[in-house]
């Protein structure tokens, strides 16, 4: 989670970065622009402006993993951007057509074909996504400049050349995104947001925008009020991206710890229910062993009324099994199955605390043929005339589709542990099919906590290679021994959805409060240089 949170918090600052050299570049143009009142040059300073706008507006975008709906709308924000990215690349490369080349000698044509212009804006315009007209638009740019540079006398215009070669890259790199809905785990891992190509892109706009801005600073510090204007604009930058990252941090661990604090509570909840159907088998078998008929059956041995009662109650109750047995522990009916008696249950632990009188309940785990079977079992004596003459084991499984009724009833995302391997589940992986069954907790620390000394906790765990937050409580027997455990999680991602809208309202705030901090920048910048 903490990994998302600094690469979203990465992607904010990177794109700022980005959006503060663009702005520098169009000060420099504007500058020049209020010299020579140039069209060109206006059309250039337009199209660097725009593209800072998109970047500004690329930087407030949260990622659709953290954050569904943004404010101004997924398909409002995408436009946006799409608008200005391409407005401002269009803008750039027609400024540079546009501006004749001063060639060296050895070049005699240096005017520029239409088509240089033309094909761009033609693949724009048929291109079924705005993201595929970005690189192709960037390296038109940068091949401009680069020509410029090479063919002409403005050797000064390599570094931009290099910048929107870097540009077009990370643009390249950035329509990974348009994959994001393949079936393939492996591609989807490397396309996803944060992941692997999203990295690279991410490195590659921060490449781009230091050359960007080793060149543009290089000219633009040389005059000293525009040189007090960008140290101001970016020391207000530095101070805002600090209070952003720190307030969306704090803000993040107090989700977090409000998410350990629900879980710790909603596994207590998960206790009770454990310990209440406890309580509901041992009040049923206490209802079975006083049955008149039943007290009469048992003295007389007599095991077919039993059986069809045993049957007849598991039906009603809709619980998984319901033993009686002689008080030497010899079974006389079982409601589950009314063929199977005869056998023994007196080295049952349960049987033998009610054949000595006590009415008792516990968390049975016995081993399955792929992981351990869990069930809350109760067990009391049948009485006649004050003296044990038998048995009543009522019986209920917790597997997956107990969990499954506590998930509907509670919202839970539940786990049920056999010692420390898993028995029952809710949580299913990405194919719907599969779950944790049978996979063991080895870490020690959580079997020494709840196994060995019967406590909670709570903190990260990994499931199905996603991590969640988690809290454990042990599950006991009748002697108060852990015997498995439950496990109430929560993934890890869903807290940052869950202060996603405010990490998106700081972002946007911050780039506002950005943007308006310019002017009294400048205002404060041209005043102190009037002054000396």
């Amino acid at each position: 989670m903490w990994v998302q949170f600094f690469l979203e918090n990465a992607h904010f600052a990177i794109n700022l970065f980005v959006a503060l050299v663009l702005f520098a570049v169009f000060w420099l143009y504007f500058d020049a622009w209020t010299q020579r009142k140039n069209s060109k040059d206006l059309v250039r300073l337009v199209g660097y402006f725009l593209l800072s706008v998109s970047f500004l507006v690329s930087a407030v975008y949260v990622e659709s993993s953290i954050l569904a709906s943004p404010i101004l709308g997924a398909m409002a924000q995408e436009w946006l951007l799409a608008v200005t990215r391409i407005v401002g690349y269009v803008c750039i490369l027609a400024s540079l057509c546009l501006d004749r080349i001063e060639a060296q000698p050895e070049y005699k044509n240096n005017a520029i074909n239409p088509i240089v212009l033309a094909l761009p804006i033609a693949t724009v315009s048929w291109t079924p996504w705005p993201y595929l007209a970005y690189p192709i638009l960037a390296i038109c740019i940068a091949l401009m400049y680069l020509r410029r540079s090479t063919v002409g006398l403005e050797d000064h215009l390599k570094p931009i050349a290099w910048s929107f070669f870097l540009l077009a890259f990370a643009e390249f790199l950035s329509m990974a995104s348009l994959f994001t809905s393949t079936n393939n785990v492996r591609i989807f891992e490397l396309v996803s947001p944060f992941g692997s190509f999203w990295i690279a892109a991410h490195i590659v706009y921060l490449a781009a925008a230091v050359v960007f801005g080793k060149w543009v600073f290089g000219y633009l510090l040389k005059q000293f009020e525009t040189q007090l204007f960008m140290i101001f604009t970016v020391f207000i930058l530095v101070i805002f991206l600090i209070t952003t990252v720190s307030f969306s941090g704090l803000l993040v661990k107090n989700v977090q710890d409000e998410t350990l604090t629900q879980l710790s509570t909603d596994v207590k909840v998960l206790s009770f229910t454990i310990d209440g159907k406890k309580s509901e088998l041992l009040s049923d078998a206490e209802v079975v062993a006083q049955n008149p008929d039943i007290i009469t059956a048992v003295a007389a041995g007599s095991r077919k009324p039993i059986a069809t009662f045993a049957e007849q109650f598991l039906l009603a109750k809709k619980e998984n099994s319901l033993v009686v047995t002689t008080d030497a522990g010899q079974v006389l009916a079982r409601g589950e199955d009314i063929e199977r008696a005869g056998d023994s249950l007196s080295d049952d632990p349960l049987i033998k605390r009610a054949l000595l009188g006590d009415s008792v309940s516990s968390v049975v785990t016995r081993d399955g043929v792929l992981a351990p079977e869990l069930s809350v079992r109760a067990a009391t004596p049948i009485k006649s005339d004050g003296k044990i003459i038998g048995t009543v084991m009522a019986g209920s499984l917790i597997d997956n589709t107990f969990v499954e009724g506590l998930k509907t009833a509670t919202g839970l995302e539940t786990i049920i542990y056999g010692g420390n391997q898993v028995s029952a589940s809710t949580i299913v992986s990405a194919d719907g099919k599969s779950r944790l069954n049978g996979i063991k907790e080895e870490r020690a620390a959580i079997k020494t906590k709840v196994l060995v000394n019967g406590e909670s906790y709570t903190g990260g765990v990994i499931l199905l290679g996603v991590p969640y937050f988690g809290a454990y409580a042990p599950l006991t027997d009748a002697d108060g021994n852990a015997v498995g455990m439950l496990l109430v999680g929560r993934p890890q991602y869903s807290v940052l959805q869950t202060a996603g809208r405010s990490i998106e309202l700081t972002f946007l705030v911050t780039a506002l409060l950005l943007v308006f901090s310019v002017i009294p920048a400048y205002i404060i910048a041209r005043y102190l240089a009037r002054q000396i």
